[in-house]
């Protein structure tokens, strides 16, 4: 399939359930130099912690500047990646009074179930990269009984039935979500019938979390196999944790070889059907029959860069969804994740072009 209109057909069909974080995003930038209502932004992460390094021993004070203030949060960005590219998406986070908040028009197109407070991220965004400030306190204590008080078992199996496919995202955030999915994995999934779904899975970043808690979410995520497919989506920083977590070599650079090898290497140690690494210039996917990889979408001068990951993962997951090979995932995700780095927006299936 590589007709852009049969790929927007197949995608209308498809249903994701996603879940559990939600955060509101203010999007800032740091001051260099204030020139009365005018001033010079820190540009780069190295610059920034040259500012905060001058500092020790002493104080500072670094303006943060505001530019947006959004929905955030894996899952919520995530589910409305995949919302723009006319997939149908159910959401069950940590939104807050949904009806009533920034998550209003979200929870209404995703027939959102809040299971509990929001957290708050400041995301201070630089030419190179972001630096996120979170405060999760909500977060940390969602457990499966948060999901169970809002829906009933008997709905959540109703739910998962018609669903092609499941995203759990922000393991390291979610400090119980490695048993919240062993809760789906032995309380909900045998309940369900039909088979074959995919079940995608997001680490955001685990440097925080102890090895042993990582190690045993990736053998959770195995188990996950016998009822589909797991698919496990990485960046650059996060696939040398896991490389390390498990005991492989954790060297890579952003370049095909360097990628493909590692996709190759992390799918058949973990022993599930596919995983995918992004970079900033390069991507890479592979299963057991095959790798792939994209390149040429890099964006030199980024207009955001919070949630390109979760726009990749949404590209990558909607046209994987459809049938599509893995080369053309991987290029379909590049491209989506670039128009948003240019403009800011998350794409329509039209906007993506590849």
């Amino acid at each position: 399939m590589t007709d852009t209109g049969d790929i927007y057909d197949a995608m209308r069909t498809r249903r994701v359930l996603v879940g559990f974080d939600g955060f509101v995003d203010t999007i800032v930038h740091a001051v260099a130099v204030r020139h009365g209502e005018h001033y010079d932004r820190i540009w780069t992460i190295t610059d920034f912690g040259k500012r905060i390094i001058s500092a020790a021993g002493k104080s500072s004070n670094v303006e943060l500047v505001p530019q947006s203030r959004r929905i955030g949060g894996n899952g919520p960005l995530l589910a409305n990646a995949l919302c723009n590219f006319a997939v149908n998406v159910r959401y069950i986070g940590t939104l807050g009074d949904c009806e009533r908040n920034i998550f209003r028009d979200f929870a209404a197109k995703t027939r959102a179930i809040s299971i509990g407070d929001y957290s708050e991220t400041r995301a201070v965004e630089f030419s190179d990269g972001k630096i996120l400030f979170g405060e999760m306190l909500p977060l940390c204590s969602v457990a499966a009984d948060d999901i169970l008080s809002k829906i009933s078992r008997e709905d959540l199996v109703k739910i998962m039935e018609t669903s092609d496919a499941f995203a759990l995202t922000n393991w390291t955030m979610t400090a119980h979500l490695t048993e919240i999915a062993q809760f789906f994995a032995h309380d909900i999934l045998p309940l369900c019938e039909g088979g074959n779904r995919v079940f995608f899975f997001d680490l955001a970043d685990p440097e925080k979390r102890q090895r042993s808690e990582l190690v045993k979410f990736l053998e959770t995520i195995k188990y996950f196999e016998k009822f589909g497919r797991s698919v496990l989506g990485l960046n650059i920083r996060e696939a040398q944790q896991v490389l390390r977590a498990i005991g492989e070599n954790s060297d890579l650079s952003d370049t095909r070889a360097s990628l493909e090898e590692a996709a190759v290497l992390l799918r058949k140690c973990l022993r599930i059907e596919l995983v995918f690494i992004h970079g900033v210039k390069v991507s890479a996917a592979a299963t057991g029959e095959a790798c792939a990889a994209a390149e040429g979408y890099f964006v030199a001068d980024p207009k955001i860069s919070t949630g390109a990951g979760d726009h990749y993962n949404a590209g990558f997951l909607a046209t994987y969804l459809c049938g599509c090979g893995i080369d053309l995932a991987v290029n379909f995700a590049a491209a989506a994740a670039s128009f948003y780095v240019k403009t800011a927006q998350s794409p329509s299936i039209g906007d993506v072009k590849f």
